[in-house]
Formats: C-alpha cells, sequence, structure tokens
C-alpha cells in the first residue's frame, strides 16, 4: 500500500516544481487565497461567509486536481511559448496559462469585500491584505474583522396615498421575508422590493417595475436601523399606478405571421393566426402537422376580460412547455390602444412531431463475465392531434456469465416499452378543485414485456401501468399510478430444478417462481436544482408501494380460489402481497465552477405479507452495477455477509438496502467541441433479508449490519459532448464483507482486479 503511495506523492511535488516554470524574475506565482474572519478561520460569522467571500475576490489561483495537483499549469507549460504549432497550440488550448499576482487586483478585491460586508450589515468593517512571497510563488490572505452588525428596528411602506396598493401590500405582510430583529442586508432589502412587483404584477399593475420602489434606512440609532419602502410618484394619477385588463389574446403556431393577423379564427375566447376549421374541430396546420386547438385553449391560464396577471403568464408557460412539442414559446404583452387594456399574444414556434435516440453500454467484471446493452427510443409527440406523446423503447442486452454444471453460458434479453401520455388529467370534474394550482399535469399508460434468457432459466415479463403526474410547486413532482399489473413466467431449465431439489434455498420465497403483481404506488420528487446557476442543490425522490390488498379481501369473502397452502390464486398464478417503501437523497455542492461535490444516499425496505411469504423477484433490491456499487457486478454483492458461490448461480437480491455515495467531480480540459471530466468516488452498501432463510449472515440486524457494509472505490472519466456524456468509471473493492473477519480489507486496491462501467451519462 505504501509503495503504491510514494509514487504518488513524488508526482505531486513534481507537479508542484513545474508550475513555476516561465515565470519572469520579477513576479509570482498565485498559488492560494485564504480569507480569515475575525483572526479565525471560520466559515462563516453572523451571516459572513467565506466561501462568498472568495467568491468575489478579484483574482483566484489556477485550477488544482483534488485541490493539491496544478494539473493544468503543468499541461500549460509543457508547449514551448517560442513555438506556434498545432501540438503548442493544443497544449495552451487544454491547459490554463499561470496567474501572476496583480497588485491592483488584490487592492480591488478589498474594496469589493468591504462592500459585501457593508451589504450585510456590517458598515465598519475592516479589511486587510497580506502577501506572503517564497520562491516565486504568492499566497494572499484577507483579513476580515466585520465589527458590529446593525439591525432592522422598524419597517414601513409609504403607500398610503394609493388605497388599493396599501391593501394589497398590508394584505401580503406575513409572506415577507424581512422582519424586526433581523441583520440588515442589502439582499433582504432587494428581495423584499422583488416580492412587492411580483405582488402589483399579479394584480393588474402591468406597467409597475421594481424601480419605482426605493429604500430609505436611518440608522440614528445606534446599531439599529429603520426601514421605509417608499413608491416613486405614488401620488400622481400615472398610469404606473392603474390597473389593465386583458382585452385579446392572439396565438401563431409555427412560424411568424406576416402581413398582420389573416387567416384569423376565433375559438374558445382565442384568435388562432393561420388557423382552419377541419371535421368540425377547430384544428392548425403547421409543417405538415395538425393540431387541435382546443388543447393549447385548456392550456392557457390567460384570459380575456380578466385583470393581467403576471402568475397566470407563467402558469401557461409552464403548461406549454409541459407539451414537450414546442421548442421556443415566447409570452408577450402589448397595449392595445384602449384605456387600461394590454393584448396578449403567445408564439408557439418549431414544433418537433419525431424524436430517436440510441444509447449503450459495456461492462466488463474481474471474472470473464462480460456485457453489452444497446438503447434505442423513438417517440411521437403529436399522436392524435393532441400533443399526446407516444413513446417506444427497445433494447437488447447479450453477456456471458459461465456457472459450474450449466452448458451454457449466454445471457440475453430483449425488452421493449410503449408508453401514452396524455397533457391532462384525466379525472373526475370533482377533483378540480383540489387542482386548481397544480401544473404540468399528465394521464399516462404504459405497457412493456421483457424476456431474458439466462443459463439457469428463461423469464418472461409483462407489466401494465395507468396513472398521473402533476406539480404543485416549481420543485415538487407527484406521481401516482393507481394500477400497476405486472405478469411474469419463469421456465427453469433442468440444472436450476436438480440445484432447487438439493438445495431448497436456492429458490428462496419462491423467486423463481411465476407471479401476478397488483399494485399501486405514489412518487414523490424534490428537485431545486437551477439550470445554468452555479448553486448547490438538493434531490429527493421517495416511493410507497402496496400490492395485493384488495384481492386479499376479495378472497377472504370466498370469490377466489386457493392453493392447498391456503395462497389465493389469480389468473392462475398466485398474486403478491407486500408494502415497499424506499427513498434516494442527493446533496450537490458547487464547490467552483469546474469542481462538484455529489453525496448520494439510499434506504429501501420491503415487507411481504399475507399471501406471501416474499418480496416477488422484481421487487427485490439489489446491489452492485454501473449505477450502484462500481466496484461489484449487478446482483453480486450480499446479502449481508453471505459469501456467494464463484461455481453456482449468483442473482443475490434483498428486502432492505442500505448504500451511499460519495463522489468528487472536477474537469481536466475543454476543447471547441468536448470537455474531459474526471472524478474520483467512493461507494458503500449493502443489501440484506429480514426475515430468517438460510443463507448465512444474510439476515439484517441493528447489532450486526455496519461491519457488513461493503465499499469500493475508483477513479472515473465522463467525455462531455454538451448533449450527451460518455462515462468510463474503474472501481476497485476496497472492503469485502463476504470475506472472513480480519480479511475483508483488501491490502492493495491496486492489484489490477478493476470493473470497468461503460455507460451514458452520470451514475446519479
Amino acid at each position: 500500500m505504501i509503495k503504491s503511495i510514494i509514487p504518488i506523492i513524488i508526482s505531486i511535488l513534481l507537479f508542484s516544481c513545474y508550475s513555476v516554470k516561465h515565470i519572469p524574475a520579477n513576479e509570482y506565482l498565485l498559488t492560494k487565497n485564504k480569507v480569515i474572519i475575525n483572526k479565525q478561520n471560520h466559515k462563516t460569522i453572523n451571516n459572513i461567509f467565506q466561501q462568498d467571500i472568495s467568491s468575489i475576490i478579484k483574482q483566484t489561483p489556477n485550477k488544482k486536481l483534488l485541490q493539491m495537483i496544478p494539473f493544468h499549469v503543468w499541461v500549460y507549460n509543457l508547449s514551448n511559448p517560442n513555438k506556434d504549432n498545432w501540438i503548442n497550440n493544443y497544449l495552451r488550448r487544454i491547459g490554463e496559462a499561470p496567474i501572476i499576482l496583480d497588485q491592483e487586483l488584490t487592492d480591488k478585491s478589498v474594496v469589493q469585500i468591504k462592500t459585501y460586508c457593508e451589504n450585510n450589515g456590517f458598515f465598519q468593517a475592516k479589511v486587510n491584505s497580506y502577501i506572503n512571497y517564497q520562491n516565486h510563488k504568492a499566497h494572499v490572505e484577507y483579513h476580515v474583522q466585520p465589527g458590529q452588525s446593525y439591525l432592522i428596528n422598524d419597517i414601513k411602506y409609504n403607500s398610503d396615498s394609493n388605497a388599493d396598493i396599501h391593501q394589497i401590500i398590508k394584505k401580503s405582510i406575513n409572506k415577507s421575508e424581512i422582519e424586526k430583529g433581523d441583520i440588515f442586508t442589502s439582499e433582504a432589502l432587494n428581495n423584499e422590493r422583488v416580492r412587492i412587483t411580483k405582488l402589483l404584477k399579479n394584480n393588474g399593475y402591468f406597467r409597475f417595475s421594481k424601480d419605482l420602489i426605493y429604500v430609505e434606512a436611518d440608522s440614528s440609532k445606534e446599531q439599529l436601523i429603520d426601514i421605509k419602502f417608499e413608491f416613486e410618484n405614488l401620488n400622481d394619477d400615472s398610469i404606473t399606478y392603474q390597473k389593465f385588463n386583458i382585452n385579446k389574446i392572439f396565438i401563431n403556431i409555427g412560424e411568424q405571421a406576416e402581413n398582420g393577423l389573416k387567416d384569423t379564427v376565433l375559438y374558445n375566447g382565442y384568435y388562432f393566426i393561420n388557423s382552419k376549421h377541419e371535421r368540425t374541430l377547430s384544428l392548425n396546420y403547421i409543417d405538415n402537422i395538425w393540431f387541435k386547438l382546443n388543447i393549447i385553449s385548456e392550456l392557457i391560464k390567460i384570459k380575456n376580460n380578466t385583470q393581467y396577471s403576471e402568475k397566470e403568464t407563467q402558469k401557461t408557460y409552464q403548461n406549454l412547455s409541459n407539451l414537450q412539442f414546442f421548442k421556443k414559446i415566447k409570452i408577450t404583452f402589448h397595449e392595445s390602444g384602449k384605456k387600461n387594456e394590454v393584448n396578449c399574444k403567445i408564439n408557439l414556434q418549431n414544433p418537433t412531431k419525431m424524436y430517436y435516440s440510441i444509447d449503450g453500454e459495456i461492462k466488463k467484471g474481474r471474472t470473464e463475465d462480460y456485457g453489452l446493452s444497446i438503447y434505442g427510443q423513438f417517440g411521437n409527440n403529436n399522436l392524435f392531434n393532441g400533443a399526446e406523446n407516444l413513446n417506444l423503447k427497445v433494447s437488447y442486452s447479450l453477456g456471458q456469465q459461465i456457472i459450474s454444471g450449466f452448458e451454457d453460458s449466454k445471457i440475453e434479453e430483449w425488452s421493449a416499452s410503449l408508453g401514452i401520455r396524455k397533457p391532462k388529467l384525466i379525472v373526475p370534474r370533482y377533483f378540480n378543485k383540489w387542482l386548481a394550482n397544480s401544473f404540468q399535469m399528465n394521464t399516462n399508460f404504459v405497457f412493456s414485456w421483457t424476456s431474458r434468457i439466462e443459463p439457469a432459466f428463461n423469464r418472461e415479463i409483462i407489466t401494465q401501468r395507468f396513472g398521473y403526474n402533476w406539480k404543485n410547486s416549481l420543485y415538487n413532482q407527484h406521481q401516482l399510478n393507481i394500477i400497476e399489473l405486472s405478469y411474469s413466467d419463469i421456465d427453469k431449465k433442468q440444472g436450476l430444478q436438480d440445484l432447487i431439489a438439493q438445495n431448497p434455498f436456492i429458490n428462496l420465497g419462491g423467486q423463481f417462481d411465476n407471479k401476478f403483481i397488483p399494485s399501486i404506488n405514489y412518487i414523490f420528487t424534490f428537485n431545486n436544482q437551477k439550470l445554468y446557476q452555479l448553486a448547490n442543490h438538493t434531490y429527493f425522490k421517495a416511493k410507497l408501494e402496496t400490492s395485493g390488498n384488495l384481492f386479499q379481501l376479495l378472497g377472504q369473502t370466498g370469490q377466489l380460489n386457493q392453493n392447498p397452502d391456503k395462497t389465493y390464486i389469480l389468473f392462475n398464478r398466485i398474486f403478491s402481497q407486500y408494502a415497499k417503501f424506499d427513498m434516494d437523497i442527493r446533496r450537490y455542492l458547487m464547490l467552483t465552477k469546474n469542481n462538484t461535490l455529489a453525496l448520494r444516499s439510499f434506504l429501501g425496505i420491503g415487507y411481504p405479507y399475507g399471501n406471501s411469504t416474499a418480496l416477488p423477484i422484481e421487487k427485490r433490491f439489489f446491489a452492485g452495477g454501473a449505477n450502484s456499487i462500481r466496484a461489484w457486478e449487478a446482483f453480486e454483492l450480499g446479502p449481508g455477509s453471505f459469501a456467494q458461490s464463484t461455481d453456482s448461480i449468483n442473482y443475490s437480491t434483498g428486502d432492505l438496502k442500505l448504500e451511499f455515495n460519495i463522489e468528487y467531480r472536477f474537469k481536466l480540459f475543454n476543447t471547441k467541441s468536448y470537455a474531459l471530466n474526471s472524478a474520483i468516488f467512493v461507494d458503500g452498501g449493502n443489501i440484506w433479508s429480514i426475515k430468517e432463510n438460510e443463507l448465512e449472515g444474510s439476515l439484517f440486524s441493528l447489532n450486526s449490519f455496519v461491519p457488513e457494509i461493503a465499499l469500493g472505490g475508483g477513479i472515473g472519466f465522463r467525455l462531455d459532448f454538451d448533449y450527451f456524456i460518455i462515462r468510463l468509471d474503474i472501481a476497485s473493492i476496497l472492503r469485502d464483507p463476504s470475506q472472513p473477519t480480519g480479511e475483508q480489507w483488501v491490502k492493495n486496491p491496486f492489484n489490477g482486479k478493476f470493473r470497468y462501467n461503460l455507460a451514458i451519462g452520470y451514475p446519479f
């Protein structure tokens, strides 16, 4: 282990020395910025954040891999500055020129930090910079002494002269984000101005803008500030402070209309440009595509003869975007010429009817096992001329698994799924009042089929699902599948039948028996990621599922037949009865523009009861694979400390799963057409049984599960083409719980026994 680490340490030292190559005698390479608050290395003190200060410093050091290795400077310095051929230009392009310390930028950073402190209520802050020089390198320290913060004492809104605006603001005071006693910050004041602006624009004030609100701050009291929100020219009888109504709404589908608004059809109160009546339905004909106008009109929340509202405009945009049919959506308002009235124009351009994609995955294990998968997808975004989405997915997998006693080693799988999505909820009108604030609502029907051939058995699964998904806020999504039927047919080959006869635990819980699974499930998803913004974000997904309860009641009333073991059967199959819950939590920490720390944890548990003694194989948990614990093959790890045989069937599943992943992602270099990124990761977790069985070490126990956690780690490379990512993860086992006590930690993880995962997209 030590012998493996020594070359790494030597490489880091060489990289560090080489980074000052070509630095002139009187100049210094900026190697580090350090922010010290109140003479201590605090990350935050009283709303002053070390990370925020670091982000506003005008000059930052060169990028470093793992915050240690100046790889990009090293690549740049490989080039010859006196030559301009392709190889030297390429090295300079993918590398990074050394950052030379600039005293002027350091001084500007001091001013910027002082302004930051003042904006956060610290008006007596002191900021100084100190530079340490050594061997053509410079280390800058910024010492920040914030002093005492100023607090908000009193808050007033000077809107009395306009009774309507005064009442609107008064009714919404409880939604304000600033309160008496808060630290005075410019950001909080600006957020309040934005809130008031949105509030008024949602209540008809079309011409109002944030610039009309200004703040007066009185700091005459010691460490206390009185705040007064003023409105510019509020006493004037200006059109700015008058409400507007919607007059006419024009909708243009396809290319921009020319020569005015000719060929306009009035439908449901909306003026559709260049549309036609066809087969008693109002349709729009664009680029050889017929489109039903009632679909558009039902999604638009902007209504004529109603008060202007920015909120309804946003809902309309979200609903139209959910169609996934138009590439460009633009909503504009223009004054109509009549007093206090505006016309709305909605442009829906570049409709996409057909789409397709092809993906692939290659995996190679530590043994002779391998696998190849190909995925194809085709879709139609306007199936019945109403933006209904038809999605067809087909996949093929081919692999090899050598099992002692079985002649055939081939693993082959074909699967296909056909889904239809209707961009509205097909529910009784009674539920409409509960969905008044919801958007991006869909009704989904999915039919799927899978046929898998393995050395020990053949399996065929047919699944049908009907349900809904919708959003009730920007970050929250709900999915309810009110019925999901899965029908499996498993053909056990003779070798497997002989093994089961000799060792019944191989068919633990009837995992190789035919099943019928009638389930219902609900999925909640939270995702506050903001596209194109460098901000930390969280992803959370939870799923609750039950199966067989209704049919169990029918069986108890004598409506279903029973087997000799008293289990009920339906369609000549034992139906499954269980409850299952799982949740996936992810946190993405954006350390810098090019460095991200991604954290993930997963917990899942399922419990069979009633008509079942075990979860069906399709609903059981497994560990390993390209998106799980990458040092193991899928279904190879666990359960618990159970040691699998290398010459028998290895298809490990469990009732409970714990998993965590830590991945540090960083950029290597950019080119015009792609970027090469990398990652270092550690995966951990396992699966367990929650009922007694014959598999030694598989049962979960709070007293013993920690030593049964498996660990793997490795390095990954990601080729980023913007529109898709090709990922290669190379993983090695760090800790194997199936090994005897004292031998579970791998002494040399660089032993060459790696698992290679080639896939599309990130693992999480």
